[in-house]
């Protein structure tokens, strides 16, 4: 039972929410940037007069006001080649209906770390929900574009990346690029379905994140080894055993001990499946 509830946690934690009706926690701006098709840097440099009325999330039904921010890429992180500009919708707090608690209303002058997707119906780019921009005002803004450079760095060459000298950057790279193949990408309409990488693509980077240490905490904004696996979603069709939890003992260190012994057994040619959306 315990396990069970651990699992269901850590899974529960990291769902990605692609309906604006869904109930789910903030993530933080790495996982945002990790599971978002665009992601840059720009700064506001006009909010339109005209407001465009659009679905507030894909698949809804009715058309919401929304306002129209130019913002001028001043940095291109992540599907944003040759892109000079972009046009990103919001909902001004006055229409009553918001893209999540902490979304704003972006105003001219304003530099953003911006996580968008294209908009299906509206012809410019949304905010997903429960994905707020970080403004450049706010105190860790430095370290978290450094740590989003770095994920996004991983998951553009994971195996460049699992080849870093030191087993904590291995680690992390791992963390990144699981939490990636393993997250429902913003924007996604319809079905999705799970399509393998080759044994050869799959075991450095579950050999990596067998190397760190799996934290014990299963919070919202948790992102660790322990987290990632159970985004997995190993079975027993898969010759996974999963410990027992013993009185005294770290349950997740122990999972992760269990897990690498897994990897050089009945695991050593598991294939981890990628989320895509359905053709």
């Amino acid at each position: 039972m315990i396990r069970t509830a651990l699992v269901a946690l850590a899974v529960f934690a990291f769902a990605a929410p692609v309906r604006a009706d869904r109930v789910a926690p903030i993530a933080s701006p790495v996982q945002r940037a990790l599971r978002s098709p665009v992601v840059v840097i720009g700064k506001v440099t006009s909010v339109e007069k005209d407001v465009v009325d659009a679905p507030l999330y894909p698949g809804a039904t009715n058309k919401v006001a929304h306002k129209i921010a130019v913002v001028k890429v001043e940095t291109g992180l992540a599907g944003a080649a040759n892109l000079t500009h972009l046009k990103i919708g919001f909902v001004p707090p006055a229409a009553g209906l918001r893209r999540g608690p902490d979304n704003p209303e972006l105003k001219e002058g304003q530099e953003w770390l911006f996580f968008v997707t294209k908009h299906a119906d509206g012809g410019f780019y949304a905010i997903p929900y429960l994905t707020p921009p970080v403004e450049s005002k706010a105190a860790d803004y430095k370290a978290q574009v450094e740590s989003i450079k770095k994920a996004l760095a991983a998951i553009a060459d994971p195996a460049k990346a699992m080849k870093a000298e030191k087993a904590e950057d291995r680690y992390n790279a791992a963390v990144a690029v699981v939490y990636n193949l393993r997250s429902v990408p913003e924007g996604t309409r319809g079905e999705i379905e799970n399509v393998p990488l080759t044994a050869e693509e799959s075991r450095p980077i579950l050999k990596a994140l067998a190397e760190g240490k799996w934290k014990a905490e299963i919070a919202s904004q948790a992102f660790n080894g322990f987290s990632v696996f159970s985004m997995l979603g190993l079975e027993e069709a898969d010759g996974w055993k999963p410990p027992e939890p013993q009185p005294g003992q770290e349950f997740t260190e122990q999972t992760r001990e269990v897990f690498a012994k897994w990897l050089d057994g009945a695991g050593k040619d598991y294939r981890i499946k990628k989320i895509v959306p359905k053709k």
